[in-house]
């Protein structure tokens, strides 16, 4: 009977604690992702990348036209997922990437990827 509250307790913990990395809060914009405790942009979504969360962007868009600028947009090197852009929390992904036919392996391609971010 309090199995499934027990198993949510700790998944909830565990979730919490995933992102420890120091200095990775301003240098890569990780997010909470317990709903309505993190600040992502509702046009974005909390999610988790292996050990950190971050906000990302629906599939084919990204924050702005500015490909290079990693302080407010960026891509991860993460296998199947590179074509997901993201961003800081409150940051509103409403432009549309180069060339939304693309296919997923070369979808938003121009932003730059960031390779000290933990994936």
């Amino acid at each position: 009977m309090y199995f499934p509250i027990i198993a949510m307790i700790i998944t909830t913990a565990s979730l919490v604690a995933a992102d420890s990395t120091p200095g990775s809060w301003s240098q890569c914009g990780t997010c909470n992702p317990i709903s309505d405790e993190n600040q992502c942009d509702p046009s974005t979504s909390c999610i988790n990348t292996g050990t950190s969360f971050h906000c990302a962007c629906r599939a084919g868009f990204k924050a702005s036209e500015y490909n290079n600028d990693m302080y407010h947009q960026f891509r991860l090197p993460m296998p199947n997922y590179e074509f997901l852009v993201f961003v800081p929390e409150n940051t509103p992904c409403n432009t549309q990437c180069d060339d939304l036919w693309a296919a997923p392996t070369d979808l938003c391609k121009e932003v730059e990827l960031q390779w000290q971010c933990a994936a």
